[in-house]
């Protein structure tokens, strides 16, 4: 049995490795370090037939391919290192930031890592993938081959240094330090943010992907704001430039695909007493500012000009909020709401909180053991008056 080649004590898929797991023999290698086993004994079978600094690969790819799974339908068959995957767009996300490019245009996509974007933009379209680290662009072509995405050509370069001449550009700067902290002011980005704005102005069908909790001031004033939230999370927001903007704001929510975009002439939002429905709204709604056409679109109000909760009278369905049916609202006494829960039958089984310092799970632990009963929902704010407990029902269904 060969050694086979030294390994540093960091990342074992280098690009020696991704060669070697590409290959043939590195598909047999990764059939085999599928199979469950326990990880020490499976390596030793593994080093019988392979060198040793590839089993070590294999066993990581075949980690970040689970992982993947949420991000990647085909993550089963796509490479990645740690940070690569961590980094990269889900496919849902780049599949609805890709539709905004015009069909059959030729798109750069800078800092493209190992390709999560890229594979979306290809579906139609000639894309040019650029990073300037040469292991991301190997992941990058592999997955590119593996789903069959013809229409790619990738470039080692630094994309700053680049003479750019396409349709439209998609921008994917780094927004963590080598260490992995992350870089929340856009011109700590690599390539910053400035020099985005920069080629927008050069080539005006520009996106640029930024974190969803950057600065209000950071924003440019000429690009629409989105910020995107998957299953529940606000995941990350997209500046879009030129042709590619149709609104000053908008939040949107996946895989529902609901969006709400801002309306600056409309008349505020009344505030009054809580009703009888809740709407939580979506975290990419309260990111994006946009509670008022929410709440315009719902029939609902605000509790608090400075508070995310609408109330209403009546229950709209909608994908842009948790809805809650309230059975009563009380104000927050500790005593007396465990009082209310026991007397009513009801059992908290789940906690949602604004405003106010203490957690769901703790609140629930202070009210201590209580009798099985009628599963409920504890919404805990703070209105101008103190605060104030919501008990509810899901309203959705």
């Amino acid at each position: 049995m060969s050694h086979g080649p030294a390994v540093d004590g960091g990342d074992p898929l280098t690009r020696a490795a991704l060669a070697y797991l590409a290959s043939g023999a590195g598909a047999r290698l990764l059939a085999a370090a599928e199979l469950p086993a326990d990880p020490w004994r499976l390596q030793e079978q593994l080093r019988q037939h392979h060198p040793a600094a590839w089993c070590r690969a294999a066993a990581a790819l075949v980690e970040l391919r689970r992982r993947g799974r949420d991000k990647f339908a085909a993550a089963a068959a796509m490479f990645f290192d740690r940070a690569g995957l961590e980094m990269a767009t889900g496919e849902a996300v780049a599949a609805h930031r890709a539709a905004r490019f015009d069909a059959g245009s030729r798109v750069l996509d800078l800092c493209c890592g190992i390709g999560g974007d890229l594979l979306a933009l290809a579906v139609g379209r000639t894309v040019v993938g650029v990073d300037a680290e040469r292991r991301r662009i190997d992941m990058a072509r592999l997955n590119a081959d593996a789903l069959g995405r013809n229409g790619v050509r990738l470039v080692v370069a630094d994309a700053q240094e680049l003479r750019l001449r396409g349709d439209a550009v998609f921008i994917d700067p780094a927004r963590r330090t080598r260490s992995g902290r992350r870089q929340r002011s856009g011109e700590d980005y690599q390539p910053p943010l400035s020099w985005a704005v920069r080629v927008a102005r050069q080539i005006p069908a520009t996106a640029v992907k930024v974190s969803p909790a950057i600065a209000e001031d950071e924003l440019p004033a000429e690009a629409e704001v989105e910020w995107v939230s998957w299953r529940g999370q606000c995941r990350e927001a997209g500046l879009y430039f030129g042709p590619l903007a149709t609104a000053r704001r908008r939040a949107t929510v996946l895989p529902a695909g609901a969006t709400l975009v801002d309306e600056p002439t409309a008349a505020p939002v009344p505030v009054a007493p809580p009703g009888p429905v809740l709407y939580d709204p979506d975290p990419a709604v309260v990111r994006a500012h946009l509670i008022e056409p929410l709440a315009r679109q719902l029939g609902a109000w605000r509790l608090d000009p400075q508070l995310a909760y609408l109330c209403s009278d009546r229950a709209q369905p909608t994908t842009l909020a948790s809805v809650y049916r309230v059975l009563a609202w009380v104000p927050f006494q500790l005593k007396r709401l465990r009082q209310l829960l026991v007397a009513e039958g009801w059992q908290p089984v789940e906690g949602r909180k604004r405003a106010v310092a203490t957690e769901p799970d703790e609140l629930r632990r202070r009210l201590g053991p209580l009798p099985a009963g009628r599963p409920v929902i504890l919404v805990h704010t703070r209105l101008a008056q103190g605060p104030i407990v919501g008990i509810c029902e899901n309203g959705s269904g």
